[in-house]
């Protein structure tokens, strides 16, 4: 009888620690499907930022974020930048924090903020567009890096 309720305890703790390093897999694999889906909505954000910049806001593409509203008037208006800089991806806000061309490489840099939702940091990425043509135009979207929380 003592070696039966030994026996049992002992299955009963492998069993408890099975158990933990499967919710820890879990907590794992949800972790991971959580980043890939922001990944996912951050580079959605850019390339609908890139659509709208080589449509009828292309002026854009050559200014600094800094000077877009005070010299983009030629082909957006305040609400068009504005929205450029807050956009919807799905049901994401999804902001314009950097966009900085730099003309010798005809390429620029920009910066995405998704917002983050009650409890959580805002999740930002970094990407790189190459642009050519007069006026420019975007041709290519690389991502440079995604990091975590907005300082």
């Amino acid at each position: 009888m003592p070696l039966a309720v030994g026996a049992t305890g002992i299955l009963l703790l492998l069993s408890l620690a099975l158990h933990g390093v499967a919710m820890q897999e879990w907590l794992q694999v949800g972790a991971l499907k959580k980043l890939r889906h922001e990944e996912d909505l951050l580079a959605s954000g850019a390339h609908q930022l890139l659509a709208a910049l080589n449509g009828p806001h292309r002026c854009l593409l050559a200014l600094p974020l800094a000077r877009w509203e005070a010299e983009g008037g030629a082909c957006a208006s305040p609400a068009a930048v504005a929205a450029l800089k807050e956009a919807q991806v799905l049901t994401v806000s999804v902001r314009l924090l950097a966009w900085e061309p730099q003309g010798a490489q005809h390429t620029a840099a920009f910066e995405l903020s998704l917002e983050g939702a009650a409890g959580r940091a805002a999740r930002r990425g970094r990407f790189g567009a190459r642009l050519a043509g007069v006026p420019p135009q975007a041709v290519d979207l690389r991502p440079r890096s995604l990091a975590g929380a907005l300082p």
